[in-house]
């Protein structure tokens, strides 16, 4: 479950990224470039967390994610990290705590390309 996280946040950091160079939009531009950068720290600090107590994860295969309708990715994305929280983690409050300060910059990424046009 842990190389799916990892596959699918590689995958949307890609097409964020993607999406932030095509933005013709000063703040959803910014939004997105804070978004990318937050996405490799967050899932860099689970990874390291979840390899010291459990040992190196396994073979994580590539996907990929167009850049088109961005928001509703993160949306989807954000829902996927919430339903499957507590099998990511396998119920461990340590990664737990890391993987909800992930998912709080996908909800937060939301509100600003949402509300902040």
């Amino acid at each position: 479950m842990i190389e799916d996280l990892v596959a699918r946040v590689f995958a949307l950091r890609n097409a964020v990224h993607l999406a932030h160079w095509a933005s013709k939009s000063y703040s959803e531009h910014k939004a997105l470039g804070k978004f990318y950068d937050a996405l490799i720290d967050g899932i860099d600090g689970i990874i390291e967390a979840y390899q010291g107590y459990y040992g190196l994860i396994g073979e994580v295969r590539t996907l990929q994610m167009p850049k088109t309708d961005i928001t509703a990715k993160i949306h989807s994305e954000l829902s996927y990290l919430v339903n499957n929280r507590d099998k990511i983690c396998q119920k461990n409050p340590m990664l737990l705590n890391l993987l909800d300060g992930l998912t709080a910059e996908y909800s937060s990424t939301l509100y600003k390309l949402v509300n902040l046009k």
